[in-house]
């Protein structure tokens, strides 16, 4: 084996372990557990409860976190998807959509991010409300799914409200 050989296997080497430690990446990545918001900042209270962030929720770069009302009827799905780019997000959010399960379904923008959608209805054996919002920020692709008793869905204002904080959260960490 040259010198050459050698001083190129061992710098690969050092290299990988570097990364693998987290050391000497240039291209840092995002604090992907920073990014769902929780509830709790937009409603002021104490009322939901977060479950263990799933990060690369199926198989996807991201993060999955789950709030649940402390009574148990509600619970709000954030999962943001950070992507090569804003294709790939543009992408995701179109599966997302093909995906979103909701029956005597209202749909209208929202202004969040960019393409931002309100899908607002019942679920598929109407035992609850659902509002999903889905909109894109960059090379993210969000998805917040609010659930609750079939008669009282969740306001649309706080849906809007909820989404603006969780676009800030996006641009916040993928500026880091």
């Amino acid at each position: 084996m040259s010198k050459l050989a050698i001083r190129s296997a061992l710098a690969a080497s050092v290299m990988s372990l570097g990364t693998a430690l987290g050391m000497g990446s240039a291209a840092a990545q995002p604090d992907l557990g920073s990014i769902p918001v929780h509830p709790n900042e937009v409603i002021d209270a104490t009322a939901f409860t977060a479950a263990a962030p799933v990060m690369n929720p199926d198989g996807q770069p991201g993060v999955s976190t789950t709030f649940t009302h402390r009574d148990g009827s509600r619970q709000i799905v954030s999962t943001v998807l950070v992507l090569a780019d804003p294709a790939a997000a543009t992408g995701a959010l179109d599966a997302s959509r093909a995906q979103t399960n909701v029956v005597d379904a209202k749909t209208a923008p929202a202004a969040v991010g960019s393409g931002g959608t309100i899908v607002s209805g019942l679920s598929a054996d109407r035992s609850q409300s659902l509002s999903v919002l889905t909109f894109t920020e960059g090379n993210a692709a969000a998805t917040v799914k609010f659930s609750g008793p079939a008669g009282d869905p969740v306001p649309a204002d706080l849906v809007l409200d909820y989404g603006q904080r969780q676009d800030a959260a996006i641009k916040a960490a993928l500026a880091a």
